[in-house]
């Protein structure tokens, strides 16, 4: 049998200020070589602490008292005794039957209350941390840990945001569900949420109150804008077709997009004159499902602003893709010029010798090409900006849904409460009280972590419905593919 560490750490709750015995238990370990660390994690005033059936070999018990506690009658090989000091003194300290008169101590005094409901104090801390988990199996408070499952972003119904956000809803409320019911309360994260959910419905409400004081109205206003749109749409095509700016474009291509587009607006005009009896019937899902908070509102607008400017998207995508044939036409010409061809099997640029028939042709080609390039890019502008900014508004809205769901009311409350759940931050000192123990006394303070550690930490799972990576769009801008 090894010889037993000469230092010993000892953590000791703070014990209630009265001149009354208290007991306790708990747990030494072991597993470092060169100390023994006995954690004590529960104490009463009661004697009825102590277990009468046989005891594991690393549980310690022990009581605090000015009086001589006759422990004969009981069969305990591990005991600690202290005095009810302000900083306690060991006055007796067995462990595994030997008494540790030699041993040099490490008294370290922390606040129970704390420990006990502290949810910031992490892993790293391993003393602290094995303390609580301790003290949460003495209590019966067994923490299971709720693995959060990986979320999975269906690319079916990406393009409308109140099926994404329903979706993330649903996924919220399971989460929060399973959490609490393994966990038996409710933590920082889960009341997060359940704050930010009851903020959400109040704010829906009122929005609400505030908007629809009569739904023919919000209809009337609502035609309106989409009639505004589409005006707006084709002056902004007459004017495309004219000279914009003082460009001078081919007349005969510009002519042929700008009907051909103008066709289109037409076409999404009559669309919405023949659905605008169904008006009605998009104003009472708005308001139905606009009283469960204002992120299904802003859900819902995000979805009520890409079918207002479908038809702006169409011309877009028309004109995203004609911008790309030429862009990819005058690369491949430019590449006969110098003698090159693209190998499609190999997927790299191989020496090729032309014809002077072959080159005729591919002269005139990118000369067309090019010379029609202008009047696309002018389509192209334009039309690409009304995507973007459309994404833009959707982007924001996106964000204020996820901003609205992870606002950390909870933390605030807790925080401004002192609550002891943010306890986190631990701070040793050393005791300077009586000169005559032999043994060192730390005292253990807990603080509040810092606001941002407490949202980065805590924040709950929710997904931003709308992911947009800007710099992929700043490169489809510049090739010509589409955005989605």
């Amino acid at each position: 049998m090894h010889k037993m560490p000469e230092l010993i750490r000892i953590l000791l709750p703070v014990l209630p200020n009265d001149n009354k015995d208290f007991f306790y238990k708990g747990y030494i370990d072991n597993s470092d070589h060169n100390c023994v660390t006995i954690f004590i994690t529960a104490y009463a005033n009661s004697p009825k602490i102590f277990k009468t059936k046989p005891l594991k070999e690393n549980i310690i018990y022990g009581c605090s008292s000015d009086n001589v506690f006759d422990k004969k009658h009981m069969k305990i090989e591990n005991w600690l005794i202290t005095n009810r000091n302000e900083y306690p003194q060991i006055n007796s300290l067995i462990i595994n039957g030997k008494p540790k008169t030699d041993a040099d101590c490490i008294l370290m005094l922390y606040d129970y209350n704390k420990v006990r409901n502290s949810e910031t104090i992490s892993n790293r801390d391993d003393y602290f941390s094995t303390l609580q988990g301790l003290i949460h199996k003495d209590a019966g408070n067994h923490c299971n840990k709720v693995c959060e499952s990986s979320f999975k972003n269906n690319n079916w119904f990406t393009s409308s945001m109140l099926v994404q956000h329903v979706y993330n809803y649903i996924y919220l409320l399971k989460w929060l569900w399973k959490s609490v019911r393994n966990k038996k309360r409710v933590s920082i994260k889960q009341g997060n949420l359940l704050l930010a959910i009851l903020v959400d419905v109040i704010l829906g409400y009122l929005f609400l109150q505030l908007v629809i004081s009569s739904k023919k109205d919000l209809g009337v206003l609502l035609m309106g804008v989409l009639e505004n749109l589409v005006n707006l749409m084709y002056s902004l095509l007459k004017w495309l077709m004219g000279a914009p700016a003082g460009l001078k474009l081919n007349n005969a291509f510009n002519k042929m997009l700008g009907k051909y587009f103008l066709y289109h607006v037409e076409l999404w005009w009559l669309f919405i004159d023949v659905s605008g009896e169904k008006l009605d019937v998009i104003l009472h899902l708005y308001q139905y499902l606009g009283y469960l908070g204002f992120t299904f509102q802003a859900a819902i607008i995000s979805d009520m602003i890409c079918l207002a400017t479908f038809h702006s998207y169409c011309i877009y995508v028309y004109a995203a893709r004609l911008f790309n044939i030429q862009i990819s036409g005058l690369k491949a010409l430019l590449r006969l010029f110098v003698g090159r061809k693209y190998n499609p099997l190999r997927g790299g640029i191989d020496s090729c010798e032309y014809t002077n028939q072959e080159l005729f042709v591919g002269t005139v080609a990118f000369t067309i090409l090019l010379l029609l390039l202008p009047t696309t890019v002018m389509y192209y502008i334009v039309f690409t900006m009304f995507r973007v900014l459309s994404l833009a508004v959707q982007y924001v809205l996106a964000k204020i849904i996820y901003t609205i769901q992870t606002l950390p009311f909870y933390i605030i409350v807790l925080w401004v409460s002192q609550s002891p759940k943010l306890a986190g931050n631990i701070f040793i000192e050393e005791v300077k009280g009586n000169k005559n123990t032999s043994s060192l006394i730390l005292k253990v303070k807990l603080y509040n972590k810092s606001f941002q550690d407490l949202m980065k930490n805590f924040r709950p799972p929710v997904h931003v419905s709308k992911q947009i990576e800007w710099s992929n769009i700043v490169s489809n801008i510049f090739t010509g593919k589409q955005i989605v």
